[in-house]
């Protein structure tokens, strides 16, 4: 046996749940194996932990009150219609979206003027000014080695 699936049967083994020939490999390894057999001793020292725990009665009136708590719980799940609320949310979540998305088209459309033979960047720039997205925009450093470097070339 591998000692993962020896670990998985551990718990098993100290229930008392192993079939004879599960149970005679489950020895075999734990006799061969000093890391499944000390897994198996820190199970059983916890389980005995457990059992010999002080044991305590639940005051009266516990499991009736529990019960009744689940019972409640039960109906007022039945009582709600099944599906209805999640399918309103997601319905006006879904609508709320698309007045969005149709706003933010229509007012994206009137911030752009109607010019004819402008289509594309060229009418976005012109619109928003996008001087920073230049690669050299006007007044930068940039625009000044340009300068420098054009008036070199003429020379």
């Amino acid at each position: 046996m591998k000692c993962w699936h020896v670990k998985k049967m551990i718990s098993q083994y100290v229930d008392g749940e192993l079939a004879p020939d599960e149970k005679k490999d489950f020895d075999a390894h734990i006799r061969s194996c000093a890391s499944c057999r000390q897994g198996l001793e820190e199970t059983l020292a916890i389980h005995e932990m457990v059992a010999s725990a002080e044991k305590f009665s639940a005051p009266y009136g516990f499991v009736t009150r529990v019960l009744a708590n689940i019972n409640e719980k039960e109906r007022s799940r039945v009582r709600r219609p099944l599906g209805f609320r999640p399918l309103f949310l997601r319905t006006a979540q879904v609508a709320v979206a698309i007045v969005v998305m149709t706003l933010g088209i229509i007012s994206g459309n009137m911030l752009l003027p109607e010019r004819t033979g402008q289509t594309g960047q060229k009418a976005v720039e012109e619109t928003f000014s996008f001087d920073l997205f230049q690669a050299t925009p006007p007044g930068s450093i940039g625009e000044i080695y340009n300068t420098l470097m054009e008036s070199s070339h003429e020379k």
